[in-house]
C-alpha cells in the first residue's frame, strides 16, 4: 500500500493490476457480456503456415548452416538464433527449414516482431499442442501464466516439433519466459540482435547470416531475372549491391516483371546511381511490407534503437556514411576526437552506447584487420555500402555542412596528426572525402601528405589515386590554372609516369607545362618542374633529343634561381646523364656525370641527401653503359645505341675497366641500402646495375642472384607488368640463356617480350631489349 493507504493500479486487458509497497500483487478481472464475436482476430489465423513471403528462388549458399540446422532437428532439442544484418535472408533460411521439416514433425511459425503478436502466436501454439479453450482463455485473461502453459504443452507434445520465432528484433519480450528449450523440439529464432540476455539465458546457439559470396550472389540475380544478360554485367550489378540478398531479390524482381519496357542489367546498373532505394523498391511486390522494401528494412532497426534510448546510433551511421565503405579504425571514433571535431547529434558519453547499439542490431560489424605498426592488428568497424548510401541520402540538408566538416576534421587529425598506426586504414576515407565536392576543400593538405609520402617510398601505384583526385578536385572548383593546382598536375604526371604508363603521362605533363609557362613570371620554378618531368617522360619513350632540350631549359631556370649546387639543379644533371647514354652519347654522359659528382660535396636543399645517394648510381650506370659499348663480348652490346664519331673519340680518352666499374657499382648499392633500405624500388635500381656489372666483371652467380632480387622488389612495389620489371625479367632471361638454361629462360623471355610489345609497342627500347633476350633464349 502507499503511504495514504491506497493501492496504485494500472489497466491491463479486461481488468486492473494493483501493486502494493510490499510487492504484493492483486489482479482484479471483470468480464461483461458475451465473448467478442465481431470478427476482429485476437491471434494468428494459423501457426502451421509460415508467415513469410515464399522464396522467389532456390536458397543459395548457407550449406554449412543448413546442414547444422537439419542436424539440430534430428537431435530434437536446443535453441538456435539466426542473427545478422537486415535483409540478409534470416527469414529465408527459417522458411527453408520450416518447409524441410514439415514432413517429419509439426512445424510451427510465430511472428515475434511485437510483444502482442508473440503472445497471441504462442498461445495459438499452446492450443495447437492440446491446450483447451478454457486454459487458453485463462492465460489470455491473466488468470494463468501464459508462457508456462505454452511450454507445458510443447513439452508434452506427442509429436516432435520445430518452432520458428520470426523477426524477434526486440528480444526483451522473449525474456519473460517465452523462450525456452525442450527435449521434444527445436526452437529457431530470427533476430537482428546478436547480443541479448534472452539468448544467453537459454544457452542458444548463435548463427550469423551474412551477405552472399560473390558467385552465389550473381547466381541469385541470374535466377531471379533470367534472360540474355551478360554474365560480367550481372556480376557487376551483384557487386554494386554488395551481394545483399534482399537488394539482389528486389533488383531481380524488377528486371523480371517489367511490362512496358525491358531494361538490360547494364541499364539498371546505370540508373541505380540516381536513387538506389527508390529503384530497388520498385522490385518489391505490391503486397510486401516494410521489411521487404530496401528503403525501410534498416530504418526498422534504427527506429528500434531510438525506442531503446539510443538515437546516437543514427548519428554514428551518418558520420560513417561520409567516408568510404572500407573498415573504419575505432580510433577515429574515440569520444575525445569526436567531441573535438564537433560531430552533430553526439554527446561524448553516449558514443560508446550508440556504437554498441549498432553492433547489437547487426548494423555494423567489429573486427580486427592488419595495418598497425609492426603488423599490429587494428580494431575497426564496417557497415554495408547500401546501408551507408541510404543513410547519407536521408541526412537533412541543414546538417550536411556541419557533418561533412566533422568527418573531414577526424580524417585530417588521423593523417596529419602522425597516428601512423591507422593512417593506411584511414586513406580510403580520405579519398572518399577528396572525391566529394562538399568535403574536398577540407582535406587537400592531408591528401598531398599521403601522395608525397608514397612518392618518396616509391609506391607510385598507391600515390596515384590521391594525385588524380587532387587534380580533379581543382577542376571541379574551377581552380585548375592556379599555382598550387598546376603543381598538383605536375605531380600527377610524374606519378602516372613512375607507375609505368609512359604514354599516359605525356598529355598530362604537356598540359601542365603549358599552364606553368603561362605562370612563368609569377612562379618560374613551376615551369622548371614541368620541363624536368616531361623530359623524364620523353627519355623513357626514347625521345632523348627532346628530353635534353627540356632539361637544358629546366636547368637554366633552376641554376639562375637556386644556384648550381642546389639539389634541384643537380637533379637535372641526373636526368641528363640518363638521356645521353640512352642516345649513345656515352662520352658526354660520363662528362656530365663527373660534373654531377663534383657538386655532391657542396649540395644543399631539401633533397640533397637523395641526390647525393643517387649521383654515384647514375655515374656507375653511365660507366657500365660506356664499357658495354666498348666490349665486343657483352651480350647487351647489340641493344645499346651507337655513338657518334666525336663521342667515340671522347670516350677513348676515358680509362675504364671492369674492375673500376665493379667497384663503383658496389659502392652505389651500399649507399642505397644504407639510405633507402634493402628492398626499396630505388635500391632495386642499384641491384640491377650491380647485376649487369657483375656479368661483365665475370661473376655470373652474383649477376643472376641480384637480377632475381631486383625482379622481386620491382614486382612487389611496381607490379609484374611495370616496364621496369619487364626489362629486368628480360635481362634475367638473357643471363640464364647464356648460362645454358633451356627451360626457365625461353618462357621468361617470351613472357617479357609479349608484355613489352602489348604495353610499350614494337619500337620502344625496352621492347627491343626484350626481343634480343627472346632471340638468344629461343636459339
Amino acid at each position: 500500500m502507499s503511504e495514504d493507504g491506497s493501492a496504485r493500479a494500472a489497466a491491463y486487458g479486461q481488468g486492473r493490476i494493483f501493486q502494493s509497497e510490499r510487492d504484493i500483487q492483486v489482479t482484479e478481472h471483470h468480464h461483461h457480456g458475451a465473448p467478442d464475436t465481431s470478427g476482429r482476430a485476437t491471434g494468428p489465423a494459423s501457426v502451421r503456415v509460415a508467415l513469410s513471403a515464399p522464396l522467389r528462388a532456390a536458397l543459395l549458399d548457407r550449406e554449412e548452416l543448413r546442414e547444422e540446422l537439419l542436424a539440430a532437428l534430428d537431435a530434437d532439442g536446443g535453441v538456435h538464433v539466426l542473427h545478422g544484418f537486415g535483409g540478409c535472408g534470416k527469414t529465408a533460411v527459417a522458411r527453408w527449414l520450416f518447409d524441410q521439416s514439415a514432413s517429419s514433425r509439426v512445424a510451427l511459425w510465430v511472428d515475434a516482431s511485437t510483444e502482442s503478436q508473440l503472445r497471441s502466436g504462442m498461445l495459438a501454439v499452446a492450443a495447437d499442442r492440446g491446450a483447451s479453450s478454457e486454459e487458453v482463455r485463462a492465460a489470455q485473461e491473466g488468470r494463468r501464466a501464459a508462457a508456462d502453459l505454452v511450454w507445458q504443452r510443447l513439452d508434452m507434445s506427442p509429436e516432435p516439433w520445430l518452432l520458428v520465432l520470426d523477426n524477434a528484433d526486440d528480444p526483451r519480450a522473449l525474456r519473460d519466459g517465452w523462450l525456452r528449450g525442450s527435449p521434444r523440439g527445436t526452437v529457431l529464432v530470427t533476430s537482428r540482435q546478436s547480443v541479448d540476455p534472452a539468448w544467453t539465458g537459454v544457452g542458444a546457439r548463435m548463427h550469423r547470416v551474412d551477405v552472399l559470396p560473390a558467385v552465389e550472389g550473381a547466381q541469385l540475380l541470374h535466377d531471379l531475372a533470367p534472360g540474355d544478360h551478360q554474365p560480367e554485367a550481372t556480376m557487376r550489378l551483384a557487386q554494386r549491391l554488395g551481394f545483399h540478398p534482399l537488394a539482389l531479390t528486389l533488383a531481380g524482381g524488377f528486371l523480371s516483371q517489367q511490362l512496358l519496357e525491358s531494361w538490360t542489367v547494364e541499364q539498371y546498373l546505370e540508373r541505380l546511381g540516381e536513387d538506389p532505394a527508390a529503384l530497388l523498391d520498385r522490385g518489391a511486390s505490391l503486397e510486401s511490407g516494410a521489411r521487404e522494401r530496401r528503403s525501410r528494412t534498416w530504418q526498422l532497426s534504427l527506429d528500434a534503437l531510438a525506442q531503446r534510448g539510443l538515437p546516437e546510433a543514427t548519428a554514428i551511421l551518418q558520420l560513417l556514411a561520409c567516408w568510404g565503405h572500407a573498415p573504419v579504425p575505432v580510433a577515429l571514433l574515440a569520444p575525445s576526437a569526436m567531441l573535438a571535431a564537433g560531430v552533430p547529434g553526439l554527446a561524448g558519453e553516449r558514443i560508446e552506447a550508440g556504437l554498441r547499439g549498432l553492433l547489437s542490431a547487426s548494423l555494423v560489424d567489429l573486427f580486427e584487420v592488419p595495418g598497425g605498426v609492426g603488423g599490429r592488428r587494428v580494431r575497426c568497424v564496417t557497415a554495408h555500402g547500401l546501408l551507408l548510401e541510404t543513410i547519407a541520402a536521408g541526412v537533412p540538408e541543414e546538417q550536411r555542412a556541419e557533418l561533412h566538416g566533422a568527418a573531414s576534421a577526424l580524417v585530417n587529425r588521423a593523417v596529419l596528426g602522425g597516428d601512423v598506426s591507422t593512417v593506411r586504414l584511414v586513406e580510403p576515407h580520405l579519398l572518399a572525402l577528396l572525391e566529394n565536392s562538399a568535403t574536398a576543400g577540407h582535406v587537400l593538405d592531408a591528401a598531398r601528405r599521403v601522395r608525397d609520402t608514397y612518392d618518396v617510398a616509391g609506391q607510385w601505384a598507391d600515390s596515384l589515386p590521391f594525385a588524380a583526385a587532387l587534380v580533379e578536385a581543382a577542376s571541379r572548383e574551377g581552380a585548375a590554372e592556379g599555382i598550387v593546382a598546376v603543381a598538383d598536375s605536375i605531380a600527377l604526371g610524374k606519378t602516372i609516369h613512375m607507375s609505368g604508363d609512359f604514354a599516359g603521362a605525356e598529355p598530362v605533363l604537356k598540359k601542365a607545362l603549358d599552364a606553368a609557362t603561362a605562370l612563368a613570371e609569377e612562379s618560374p620554378l613551376l615551369q622548371a618542374d614541368a620541363c624536368l618531368q616531361l623530359a623524364l617522360c620523353y627519355a623513357k619513350g626514347g625521345r632523348n633529343a627532346e628530353a635534353i632540350r627540356l632539361l637544358h631549359r629546366s636547368g637554366e631556370i633552376r641554376h639562375r634561381i637556386l644556384g648550381p649546387a642546389h639539389a634541384d639543379t643537380a637533379e637535372v644533371l641526373l636526368t641528363e646523364v640518363d638521356s645521353h647514354y640512352l642516345m649513345g652519347n656515352y662520352g658526354v654522359s660520363l662528362r656530365v656525370a663527373q660534373q654531377l659528382m663534383d657538386l655532391v660535396p657542396s649540395l644543399h636543399g631539401e633533397r640533397s641527401d637523395v641526390i647525393a645517394v643517387t649521383a654515384p648510381l647514375i655515374t656507375a650506370t653511365a660507366m657500365r653503359k660506356a664499357k658495354e659499348s666498348r666490349s665486343p663480348e657483352s651480350p647487351w652490346r647489340t641493344v645499346v645505341a651507337t655513338s657518334t664519331a666525336d663521342d667515340t673519340a671522347h670516350l677513348d680518352a676515358q680509362e675504364l675497366d671492369w674492375n673500376l666499374v665493379w667497384e663503383r657499382a658496389q659502392e652505389a648499392l651500399g649507399a642505397h641500402i644504407s639510405h633507402f633500405g634493402p628492398d626499396h624500388p630505388q635500391t632495386a635500381s642499384a641491384r640491377y646495375n650491380l647485376a649487369l656489372t657483375a656479368w661483365g666483371y665475370g661473376d655470373q652467380e652474383t649477376a643472376i642472384s641480384e637480377l632475381r632480387r631486383a625482379v622481386g622488389i620491382r614486382a612487389a612495389h611496381l607490379g609484374v607488368e611495370h616496364p621496369w620489371t619487364i626489362m629486368v625479367n628480360a635481362d634475367l632471361a638473357l643471363c640464364l640463356a647464356l648460362r645454358g638454361d633451356t627451360e626457365e629462360a625461353p618462357a621468361l623471355a617470351e613472357k617479357a617480350y609479349a608484355a613489352a610489345l602489348r604495353i610499350l609497342g614494337p619500337q620502344h627500347f625496352i621492347t627491343l631489349r626484350c626481343a634480343a633476350a627472346r632471340k638468344v633464349a629461343s636459339s
